[in-house]
């Protein structure tokens, strides 16, 4: 296998994990929030505020994805 081959597997990899990791951050934020204002009765203040923050672990992690992308390589 060529070393341009592997730097390709290894992007690729590394963006389907990203989709992952956004999905599973979206994902607890909502149901955290949700078990909580169930929890506190406090519908819906903590299910939109931990929603936001799972989002912004999403932002987070493209961001940190996209900045390590070395252009040259590609």
């Amino acid at each position: 296998m060529k070393e341009d081959d592997k730097n390709v597997y290894r992007t690729a990899s590394r963006f389907l994990a990203l989709g992952l990791e956004m999905g599973i951050s979206i994902g607890a934020g909502y149901f955290i929030g949700s078990y909580l204002d169930r929890y506190f009765s406090t519908t819906p203040y903590l299910t939109v505020f931990f929603f936001i923050a799972g989002l912004g672990a999403a932002v987070k992690a493209v961001y940190s994805a996209v900045k390590s992308i070395d252009m040259d390589k590609l």
